[in-house]
């Protein structure tokens, strides 16, 4: 029975000292953020999204490299000519 309450007492003080952590992490990030305003918010918002467009076309192009570029009519083209080839080949 002992160990239940030296546990719970445990587990009590560790939970105040995780409060204790949190509030000083709140704290500071309120300092932090006294000065922000609505137009810093929104410039700071504004600057995410061209951010955010910036990855997303750098993704694009990246994805655009890996796709082949020759076009369809020109495979069709080149399998045509190798099935000719194969048929003479044969004597066909």
């Amino acid at each position: 029975m002992e160990y239940a309450i030296y546990t719970a007492l445990g587990c009590s003080i560790a939970a105040f000292a995780l409060c204790l952590y949190a509030c000083a992490r709140v704290g500071k990030f309120i300092k932090a953020t006294d000065g922000t305003d609505w137009e810093t918010l929104a410039n700071l918002t504004g600057d995410i999204a061209a951010l955010k467009r910036t990855a997303q076309t750098l993704n694009n192009r990246l994805n655009g490299m890996n796709k082949a570029t020759i076009p369809q009519d020109q495979i069709l083209q080149q399998m045509m000519e190798h099935q000719n080839v194969e048929h003479i080949r044969r004597g066909g």
